[in-house]
């Protein structure tokens, strides 16, 4: 009796896994076939179109295997357009952490209209791009730009410096937008951080007679270090992306000078209507792109 027992426990527990299992597999069904039909089958297709010679409204296209990747590769405008977005991007994440800290430690000390100083730090991120870049596009201006105004008033300069008209300013003029737009992400996500840290930290710290940085560097940067790598990631991942910004202001240029991947990739299928050599370079960064995908999810997986 007990032996049937048991073989009859046995049958019931794998018909209810079997349950469970045609269930998870019932809910996770819409979500993969999601994927494949939204992301699996453009990315396929991207791929071999990217390996064709196709050009916008051409009739026939050939398969050249790598050859649009050779071409490109080998394209002094490319390489340049490559290293701009690398530079573009570490200058961008570097001032977007930095001072994305600095902003979060602000907005967690209880200052009176605590609130209403929130909401203006965090304006930046939520204004459109396109308002934002005719604001700084005013501001950068060769004639009658406030920043130029302001430099001249405070005789720091006594000319006008053109910020996105000369190939030594440009660079710098459209990282400082990109950093002003991006840095209260930063903040916002180091902010929630930092309010998970219990105040009997500090308290003990200041006890043991720690000032304000070495509170800072031994209590708070360490329990927000993990929010800070995870934001910059991600934060890095939009940033090789990006393309509004640059485009709007400078259209890649003076000479190239702020030529990214995203410009040049963008030049290549609508204005030269190539859209083969388009996707090529395109697909250059996704490698880059996986491993940091790949670590960001599974940084928050492991958290949770």
């Amino acid at each position: 009796m007990k032996l049937g027992n048991t073989s009859s426990a046995g049958y019931k527990t794998k018909g209810m896994e079997q349950k469970e299992r045609r269930l998870a597999f019932i809910l996770i069904a819409p979500a993969v076939l999601y994927l494949i039909l939204v992301m699996g089958l453009p990315l396929l297709w991207a791929v071999y179109t990217s390996l064709t010679d196709k050009v916008i409204g051409a009739a026939e296209v050939n398969f050249i295997g790598l050859a649009n990747y050779i071409d490109i590769i080998k394209d002094p405008v490319f390489q340049k357009a490559l290293l701009n977005t690398f530079i573009f991007a570490f200058f961008a994440v570097l001032g977007k952490v930095v001072f994305g800290v600095i902003m979060s430690l602000t907005m967690n000390q209880p200052l009176r209209g605590r609130g209403v100083i929130r909401v203006a730090m965090i304006l930046p991120w939520t204004i459109p791009t396109i308002v934002s870049v005719f604001a700084w596009q005013w501001i950068y201006s060769d004639v009658g730009g406030a920043l130029n105004r302001i430099l001249m008033v405070l005789h720091i300069t006594d000319h006008q410096i053109g910020w996105l008209s000369t190939t030594n300013m440009a660079m710098f003029s459209v990282i400082l937008v990109n950093v002003w737009r991006g840095t209260p992400f930063i903040a916002i996500s180091v902010l929630a951080g930092l309010q998970n840290i219990s105040p009997d930290l500090y308290e003990a710290a200041s006890l043991d007679g720690a000032n304000v940085i070495q509170r800072f560097l031994y209590v708070t940067l360490p329990s927000v270090k993990n929010v800070i790598i995870l934001a910059a990631f991600v934060t890095t991942i939009w940033t090789l992306n990006d393309f509004e910004i640059v485009w709007l202001m400078t259209r890649g240029g003076p000479s190239h000078a702020t030529e990214l991947v995203s410009t040049y990739s963008y030049i290549q299928g609508f204005m030269n209507s190539d859209i083969a050599r388009s996707i090529a370079a395109s697909l250059i960064l996704v490698p880059i792109l996986v491993v940091l995908v790949h670590y960001v999810t599974k940084s928050s997986l492991s958290e949770e």
